[in-house]
């Protein structure tokens, strides 16, 4: 198994903070004939390849869905295979589209054509090593592993066909799956985690500044209960939000977002009053962004009940 590590710190699943006591591992496939890693990790760490278009998952809505796994299986920009995990392994995935977000730790297999036998079972044997490996750092057997597909049929996962719609094409089905892991966890599989992958620094950004990290500043600050325009253009009402920010959590107020004040905005958000959540909940940006929604009921540990259902019939 080639295991390597770049955590989806820009995600706002990784944000929102939550974990789980892993009791299962949910085994997804894309669903598109791309199998370059670098189309869903991201950025470039000088083995994935550069993405043109920018659209990896390690962004606060990827594609504008609220989404988010922790392993992606696929090629490296040599062509070899290798696994990235995206997120901490007991961190609360969005995968599942129901109860398996709060049991099972997910990955996805990059698809192909699907009819390419060599890379099939290059990437079906990673995933079984990836899969004995989890089993075993969580003490699971392989009983514990199964596809989208049979989360579906057991109710804790909404209904997509993967990986079956691919397996029995190459003679596999989850059955001959789950003894290929019962037969990996009979041998040696190493259980030393790989080394991280430190983050890129976020560059300093104010008044005047544009562009995508200045609309994550905007998309932080709407978390943290500072709703604020998100049209990535660091202009006066921006700064206002960032002074009023910077004040709250007693840092230096310059309205200039550096080292300090993008570790307390990438901070897990703390309870919110009343107050805060009516205000995130009708923040123009929110309403201009549904995913925004979503990541604030994740994220924020909202003061009463009647806010979350009031969130929700929003979204």
């Amino acid at each position: 198994m080639n295991l390597r590590k770049l955590i989806f710190t820009n995600n706002a699943c990784y944000m929102a903070g939550r974990t789980i006591v892993p009791k299962g591992i949910m085994v997804h496939s894309t669903g598109a004939n791309n199998p370059n890693l670098r189309r869903y990790v991201g950025p470039d760490d000088g083995l994935l390849g550069p993405n043109q278009y920018g659209n990896h998952w390690n962004q606060y809505a990827p594609d504008g869905r609220s989404v988010c796994v922790h392993g992606f299986i696929g090629k490296l920009a040599d062509g070899s295979i290798a696994t990235y995990q995206t997120l901490p392994w007991n961190h609360r995935g969005w995968h599942g589209g129901g109860d398996s977000n709060n049991t099972h730790i997910s990955f996805e297999i990059c698809e192909d054509g699907l009819a390419d036998p060599a890379y099939f079972r290059a990437v079906f044997t990673e995933a079984v090593e990836l899969c004995a490996y989890l089993c075993k750092q969580y003490g699971l057997n392989e009983t514990a592993v199964i596809c989208h597909s049979e989360g579906y049929k057991k109710g804790i996962a909404s209904n997509h066909g993967d990986v079956m719609h691919w397996f029995p094409k190459h003679g596999e089905n989850m059955d001959t799956f789950r003894a290929a892991v019962k037969k990996a966890l009979a041998g040696n599989v190493p259980l030393a985690p790989p080394p991280p992958s430190a983050p890129p620094a976020r560059p300093t950004l104010r008044k005047g500044s544009i562009g995508a990290d200045v609309l994550y500043l905007q998309q932080r600050l709407c978390a943290h209960g500072f709703p604020v325009l998100t049209d990535g253009s660091f202009g006066s009402d921006t700064e206002d939000k960032l002074r009023k920010f910077q004040t709250a959590r007693k840092l230096g107020v310059d309205g200039v977002c550096g080292p300090k004040t993008w570790a307390a905005l990438e901070a897990v958000p703390p309870s919110l009053s009343r107050e805060e959540c009516r205000a995130i909940i009708q923040a123009k940006c929110l309403f201009s962004d549904p995913a925004g929604v979503w990541a604030a009921i994740e994220t924020h540990r909202f003061a009463d009940d009647l806010y979350r259902k009031l969130a929700g019939v929003m979204k």
